[in-house]
């Protein structure tokens, strides 16, 4: 079985990895399961809108 990383369990191709033998199902739910819980752990940003035609502010 090849070394379960990143990549092998990015959700993009891990159904082409499991199908392929890379990494097995089971591996992929433990995966999921043990990532961190990151609800709330983020900065709000807070963009204002230019409201010129070409986005350049004039003075």
């Amino acid at each position: 079985m090849a070394n379960v990383g990143d990549k092998l369990l990015d959700k993009r191709i891990v159904e082409r990895n499991i199908a392929k033998g890379l990494v097995s199902k089971a591996e992929y739910e433990k995966h999921l399961a043990d990532l961190a819980d990151r609800e709330g752990a983020y900065d709000q940003l807070g963009i204002e809108l230019d409201d010129t035609a070409d986005g350049v502010a004039t003075e």
